[in-house]
């Protein structure tokens, strides 16, 4: 199902069995029942047919009920073992720093609290983990077949962020969502929701090739029974946010409640746009990851921005809309459920993000806190320690290609291609804001430029300039391939600010281009004689170096080509090269020596687009007949 069929769906939902809610509980029930009945059909296959070779057996002989006991048995824990490995797919338990009640008391407390009120499942493990968040995470023992794990994750920099009070309003939301007070169906589907769509994942990675499975049956059912259950799993879950959000405001408050979800999310844009990119920057002088990231994080969220970021950040914030892209409603939509959202925001007074003290992560761990933050850093380090030294490493040489093209580029202004070179080096090296000059520098010599119409229009956009939007679209335009990259440029871009209309072009455009790619691979992927073919197109320089090519290779006398024309993607080239062995009139002639000289031309050849080399033999005649009949084929 294409994401805007999806839309359609969710939507129709949505104005339909949605304004219902008994009536969706029974069509999110019912598709659930699809979903157990589909995926476990495979195994009650294998048992129907072994119920029936050992029924046979009561009336076969001593040889027939033998052959009937066998195969009975090799079906049943055969088929029953093959089904089942491809339902009980294992997802790995998330990574943290585990907690002990010993270690944080007060924190255990609270949680005993909120898990009491609420009614809530008990939590298998508490992880303390690197990131800006805090989340519930149930990983399923036996697939689709459920007997959860429950793991609740807090973010080390969240709760130094936070104060205690807006760290409870947020969890008692995510207890709320397993939370028998919040209702056994909504606590059961949520589960299931969050389950199945990890497990899908895990189901659509490309199988190891040569293992025998059933996994492709199994893919086949999920394609058609995930995108509608999930549209009606996601309205439900939906409403269940917005419930979990009421819930949380009843235990700690709507204020604490608004105040973390405010603050969370402009924090969020400035590590995102301020402090893990100029941290990253020490990979490039420093070997190692430095010690301290997270006290250093600490003392950043403890220092308020500058007013004009926190403008922009909020007002990002407040424009971005709810869209199908997760079932949690957009800032705007939520403070406004809590009735906290201020009716005339003040564009010179934004909300404060600066950490309140004491902070959450001070009054939860107490003593503990310095231990505990230094695991969560080594299991930070660790995580990073190989991408740190990769960058070093790739920033240590491009400083020395830096070095180098700044002696040669400049005392040649004009040189386009060393400009280019130089800006790429500089993105990689230094970021965006150092890179842009040169970029347009490379547009104002050559307009055409590809790659730089595309990267300054991404700069330009990730600064929320609209002048962006058409170099980029540019950039599309003259090469298919980029779309995806573009599209999720331009997808961020629209979603802050809040244009819903134009995510739901992307959306349609994406499904176009999937399905024109899927096309064009299918296209490509087969050439014969009854396709149309064109003439090469090549200029006389592409000509003359494809010809010294061929001129070092002393057994070939002919060569024609030509190229298939393309109904998907026209602007990408697939040329068909026809090359014909010389033959001294004392040799037979030979396939084995007319595909070597294909094998070696392939290694030399070098053409802009994907290349065919072959020879008249080997079935291909017809094929060499007709690239002989396109004009200007003869190149050599």
């Amino acid at each position: 199902m294409t994401r805007e069929q999806f839309d359609r769906l969710v939507q129709e939902v949505q104005t339909g069995v949605g304004q219902n809610p008994a009536a969706l509980r029974w069509r999110v029930a019912w598709w659930a029942m699809v979903g157990y009945g589909l995926l476990l059909a495979g195994l009650a296959v294998v048992l129907l047919v072994s119920a029936a070779f050992f029924t046979v057996m009561f009336w076969a002989d001593l040889s027939g009920k033998i052959l009937c006991g066998f195969l009975g048995l090799l079906m049943f824990f055969g088929g029953g073992w093959a089904t089942l490995k491809a339902l009980v797919v294992k997802i790995p338990p998330p990574k943290g720093v585990p907690l002990t009640r010993n270690e944080a008391p007060v924190l255990f407390s609270g949680l005993d609290e909120l898990r009491a009120q609420l009614r809530s499942v008990p939590f298998h493990q508490v992880l303390v983990v690197p990131e800006h968040n805090a989340a519930v995470v149930q990983v399923p023992r036996l697939g689709v077949l459920g007997w959860s794990r429950n793991y609740l994750l807090l973010g080390l920099p969240l709760l130094d962020a936070h104060s205690a009070e807006e760290v409870r309003a947020v969890l008692a939301h995510e207890f709320a969502h397993l939370s028998r007070a919040h209702g056994r169906f909504s606590h059961w589907i949520y589960r299931l929701r969050r389950s199945w769509e990890s497990i899908f994942q895990q189901v659509s990675r490309p199988q190891i090739k040569g293992q025998v499975s059933l996994r492709p049956l199994v893919i086949k059912c999920i394609d058609y029974f995930w995108p509608r259950f999930n549209a009606y799993a996601f309205v439900f879950s939906r409403a269940n946010e917005y419930e979990a959000d009421t819930v949380a405001a009843r235990c700690a408050g709507p204020e604490h409640l608004a105040s973390a979800l405010t603050r969370g999310a402009l924090q969020d844009r400035y590590l995102e746009q301020r402090f893990w990119p100029d941290f990253w920057q020490l990979a490039n002088t420093e070997p190692l990851p430095p010690a301290g990231v997270l006290e250093r994080l600490r003392d950043a969220l403890r220092v308020e921005p500058p007013a004009a970021d926190r403008v922009k950040w909020a007002a990002e914030a407040f424009r971005r809309s709810t869209t199908n892209a997760d079932t949690h409603p957009c800032l705007t939509d939520r403070l406004r459920a809590l009735q906290r959202f201020p009716a005339e925001p003040k564009a010179d007074t934004p909300p404060s993000i600066r950490a309140p003290e004491p902070s959450a992560a001070e009054v939860f761990f107490g003593a503990a806190l310095p231990d505990i933050r230094q695991r969560v850093e080594d299991l930070w380090r660790k995580d990073v320690s190989k991408h740190w030294e990769a960058r070093h490493a790739k920033a240590h040489a491009l400083s020395h290609r830096l070095s180098a093209l700044e002696k040669a580029v400049s005392d040649k202004a004009a040189d386009v291609d060393g400009l280019w070179e130089k800006a790429c080096v500089l993105l990689d090296l230094k970021g965006n804001k150092d890179a842009e000059p040169l970029l347009r520098q490379v547009l104002g010599l050559r307009p055409d430029h590809i790659p730089a119409k595309f990267h300054l229009g991404r700069i330009l956009l990730e600064e929320g300039r609209e002048e962006g939007e058409g170099l980029l679209e540019g950039a599309m335009a003259a090469n298919e391939e980029l779309t995806p990259e573009g599209c999720a440029v331009l997808h961020h871009h629209f979603r802050r600010a809040g244009n819903i209309a134009r995510l739901r072009e992307l959306d349609a455009r994406m499904d176009a281009f999937e399905r024109d790619l899927e096309a064009s691979r299918a296209e490509r992927r087969e050439v014969s004689a009854r396709d149309a073919l064109i003439a090469h197109g090549l200029g006389e320089e592409e000509l003359r170096t494809l010809r010294e090519t061929f001129a070092t290779e002393p057994e070939l006398g002919c060569a024609h080509l030509a190229r298939k024309q393309l109904k998907f993607f026209p602007k990408q080239k697939l040329f068909l090269l026809c090359v014909y062995r010389r033959k001294p009139w004392y040799l037979l002639p030979s396939s084995e020596r007319d595909q070597a000289v294909v094998n070696r031309i392939l290694q030399k050849v070098q053409l802009p687009g994907r290349v065919l080399v072959f020879s008249k033999s080997r079935g291909y005649r017809a094929l060499a007949k007709k690239v002989a009949s396109v004009a200007d084929c003869e190149v050599f």
